[in-house]
């Protein structure tokens, strides 16, 4: 028994006698000078070893090695490539003898990186090689390598090898930092005092996961501490991770958020993996929370991904935005195709306001992404919207003389809006919203078919239910030059204008059914500009309505009786003019429109216009004529029929939102004088025969006309 025990422990005894020659025969330093040959000769790089190379033989056997680096040619950030302080291997030995190699916990300390690319685009990983040698030097290596490949193939234990184990009993980092640089782009990124920590783990085990760093970005500041448990398979499609979670920080000059979390429960590919990720902060002068969970499925395909039931409530609050508090909640399935780069998004489920949106959308990408979507909303309120937002003060401040003379020789120059970013765009939609109101004006039905594409925004379709009639319009604009130019049509058809007016200005000039057609283009997107550079037409047809602000009959009739000196009465008539039809036809250039054939038909009058209305200063100037074709007496005034087939010029001045009317009464006097002249001489001319034609008698009565009037 004995005899067996001793044969049996032959082996161990050998094994731990060689391991201790080894161990008490071999300095390891003296491999140094060899390590830096090859090193060299394989990079180009110098490699320093300034620490001893060490056995260890506790808590477990291995080695130790001190500081070690790889230089960088000169001129670059840094004078090391790679750098570190001190590396530990531990090496189980008793394995060995069941074809299992196990490597215990690796350790790096004060490890560095450097990524540098110079100006001229150069990097300190480019010229990474084999050193160049003589042709001596490369016959040998060339011989050296050849029988090396004989001996290899001679000995080629491959079959052995598959048979072997290999499992690592963790790694350790402390201590590291990574330095990228780019002179080139302008960027600079620093990461400092990361720590990794990796578990015992062989594939097909789980193992456990640790780590830590803080990012130096420039202008923004990260930090990133991470756990998962994975499992490392023989191909990476079997990989799995479980309890995964991460947490971040980061900030920037504007933005301060403190509590990033990501969590996913399990991930495998072919299987459903549950995602949430939450965050709290500060973006400008906003706090902000949003919690997101969803659902992830990659196939070990790796063709298309989905996700499904995407849910994310981000809350924000702070000044200037509605009632100051404002959720926003989002909802979609999607999935992407990672062959033809194509983003498909369903279900998608907008609420945010009191503002609901419904839909869908595609993306594909390209070097311009093409966008396409399609969105509905039962109702938009954008008024209850703007009275959520904050009402600004009015701020009265004191001025003296020699501050008003300063404020008024600073002049701004204005400029084009920038509109640059139409020009990477390539979008595509329609939006269809049941209800909506803006500027308190209510419309049903809206329709909206818009396009960008490459700097050219149109509006395709935008049709609307409006006041018992209709709206639609078509637009474009070319913001592919520095001045963007654009068109723009109208048709109102039917429309109910007092309502709407009403509604909008809170009263109506006019009254009537409506139909407007604008057909207008321009120029410059300028303040001053905008409607100085407008061109077009602008027709006008109204029916069975009236004008507001204005009795033309009762304006004649009290102007009349004044001129006669007859007592003015009161009135207790509406301030407006009744009509059968309106008509107009507005000619736009340079901020005026111009008009010649105003019309107005009803049963007392028949009215001709003409003039300019200033739609920069919006003020008019425009000349009424009036001609009583019927009695007044309709009206509640007295029978003027007198001014029958008499023209009454009206005078039309002022802004748009308060017009002032004047009676050009002179003239009418005029033509009632002549024609009361013209009667006259029509009665001496039955009285007398032709001796009244005589041209004397005729410019006698001209100068007693001329002469009552000037």
């Amino acid at each position: 028994m004995k005899k067996l025990a001793l044969l049996v422990s032959i082996p161990f005894i050998a094994v731990i006698a060689a391991f201790l020659v080894l161990v008490l025969l071999v300095n390891p330093n003296e491999f140094k000078p060899l390590i830096k040959d090859k090193i060299q000769a394989q990079t180009g790089r110098q490699l320093t070893i300034n620490g001893d190379i060490e056995w260890r033989f506790f808590p477990s056997i291995g080695f130790s090695i001190g500081e070690v680096a790889l230089s960088n040619p000169d001129g670059f950030a840094t004078p090391d490539l790679v750098k570190f302080n001190n590396a530990v291997l531990d090496l189980n030995v008793r394995p060995l003898f069941q074809h299992e190699i196990n490597i215990g916990l690796v350790t790096l300390d004060g490890a560095s990186f450097t990524l540098h690319t110079l100006k001229n685009g150069l990097s300190n990983l480019d010229n990474i090689g084999l050193e160049k040698v003589t042709d001596d030097t490369a016959e040998a290596t060339s011989i050296e390598a050849t029988v090396e490949t004989v001996s290899t193939e001679n000995t080629k234990p491959s079959a052995q090898l598959n048979d072997w184990k290999v499992t690592l009993e963790g790694i350790a980092l402390t201590n590291a930092e990574v330095l990228i640089q780019d002179d080139k782009a302008g960027t600079k990124m620093y990461f400092s005092d990361m720590n990794l920590s990796l578990s015992q783990f062989s594939p097909g085990e789980w193992a456990k996961l640790s780590f830590n760093l803080k990012g130096d970005l420039g202008q923004q500041k990260v930090a990133l501490d991470g756990k998962t448990d994975l499992n490392i398979a023989a191909t990476l499609d079997a990989a799995s991770l479980k309890q995964t979670e991460f947490t971040a920080s980061y900030s920037d000059a504007s933005n301060k958020f403190k509590d990033i979390r990501f969590s996913i429960d399990q991930f495998s590919f072919d299987e459903w993996a549950n995602i949430s990720l939450k965050a709290t902060g500060k973006a400008n002068a906003l706090q902000v929370s949003s919690n997101s969970t969803f659902a992830l499925y990659v196939p070990k395909a790796l063709d298309v991904v989905q996700v499904k039931d995407f849910s994310s409530t981000n809350n924000v609050k702070g000044e200037g935005i509605p009632n100051e508090d404002v959720t926003a909640v989002i909802g979609f399935n999607s999935s992407f195709d990672l062959n033809k780069s194509y983003l498909k998004i369903e279900k998608l489920a907008l609420s945010a306001v009191d503002t609901d949106f419904n839909g869908k959308m595609s993306v594909l990408l390209n070097d311009i992404p093409k966008v396409r979507f399609e969105l509905q909303s039962p109702n938009i309120d954008v008024d209850a919207l703007l009275a959520t937002l904050p009402q600004s003060e009015t701020v009265t401040v004191k001025k003296t003389e020699k501050d008003s003379k300063k404020v008024a020789n600073v002049t701004t120059k204005e400029v084009e809006p920038d509109l640059s970013a139409l020009k990477s765009l390539d979008v595509a939609g329609s939006i269809v919203i049941d209800k909506f109101k803006a500027s308190n004006a209510k419309m049903h039905n809206v329709t909206s078919v818009f396009s960008v594409n490459r700097g050219v925004l149109k509006l395709t379709k935008f049709h609307s239910d409006l006041y018992d009639g209709a709206i639609d319009m078509t637009a474009t604009l070319d913001a592919r030059n520095t001045t963007p130019t654009y068109t723009f049509k109208q048709s109102i058809k039917g429309v109910q204008v007092a309502p709407l007016l009403t509604d909008v200005m809170g009263e109506s000039l006019v009254e009537g059914t409506g139909n407007i057609a604008l057909n207008i283009s321009g120029k410059s997107l300028k303040s001053s500009a905008l409607k100085q550079n407008l061109k077009g037409k602008a027709s006008v047809n109204f029916a069975d309505g009236a004008v507001n602000g204005v009795n033309i009959p009762l304006l004649i009739r009290t102007t009349y009786a004044k001129i006669k000196g007859e007592k003015v009465q009161g009135s207790e008539e509406a301030e407006k003019t009744d009509f059968s039809a309106l008509t107009a036809d507005f000619y736009l250039s340079k901020g005026n429109a111009t008009t010649k054939n105003i019309k107005m038909v009803s049963p007392l009058l028949r009215i001709h216009g003409e003039g300019s209305a200033d739609y920069v200063d919006e003020t008019a100037n425009m000349l009424i004529k009036s001609s009583i074709v019927s009695s007044l007496k309709g009206q509640g005034g007295k029978d003027i029929d007198d001014l029958k087939d008499v023209t009454i010029p009206i005078r039309i001045t002022g802004l748009w939102a308060k017009p002032k009317y004047k009676l050009e009464f002179d003239d009418v006097m005029q033509q009632k004088a002549k024609k009361e002249i013209d009667r006259g001489i029509e009665k001496l001319e039955e009285k007398y025969g032709n001796k009244i034609k005589d041209e004397k008698v005729k410019e006698a009565a001209n100068k007693l006309l001329k002469g009552l009037f000037n």
